[in-house]
């Protein structure tokens, strides 16, 4: 059963009802005031929350993967026209950048961000210096066993 009176007429011009409402000086709600309403960055969904910091990861990412290339050959050239200069250490540490790009994919992957570009240009990057290093491993094996 409803508690509401049954009587329109009690209801409206009840003392003690409109008594009720004037003691807590409560006004009606509109409803164009949920307009203005934001929710705090707190009370967010987590997949929300996490949008931001996965795009300047997979961002990170993307530019680690084309930094790395750059370093070594940039490394390698430097080694080769100076080679007392440090060249070739920026040209070995140039994977690190790899390693950095891949683990930032990775994070941008768990806060919900395809990183696909910066995994893929990353991937390829270490293999490559991977299989330079095996490359220059035989070739110094062969020449060591000349006499």
């Amino acid at each position: 059963m409803s508690q509401l009176p049954q009587n329109n007429e009690e209801f409206d011009y009840s003392p003690e009802y409109a008594k009720l409402y004037q003691e807590n000086d409560s006004q009606p709600s509109d409803a164009d005031d949920t307009d203005e309403w934001q929710q705090p960055a707190s009370e967010l969904p987590s997949e929300v929350q996490g949008v931001p910091d996965g795009k300047r990861a997979a961002n990170l990412s993307l530019l680690f993967g084309f930094l790395a290339p750059l370093f070594f050959i940039l490394g390698f050239r430097l080694a080769a026209q100076y080679p007392e200069g440090d060249g070739l250490l920026l040209a070995i540490g140039a994977p690190l950048l790899n390693i950095l790009g891949l683990w930032q994919g990775f994070v941008a992957r768990r806060r919900g961000t395809r990183a696909i570009g910066g995994l893929i240009l990353n991937g390829l990057g270490l293999c490559f210096f991977i299989g330079i290093v095996i490359l220059i491993m035989l070739i110094l094996n062969a020449l060591s066993g000349i006499h």
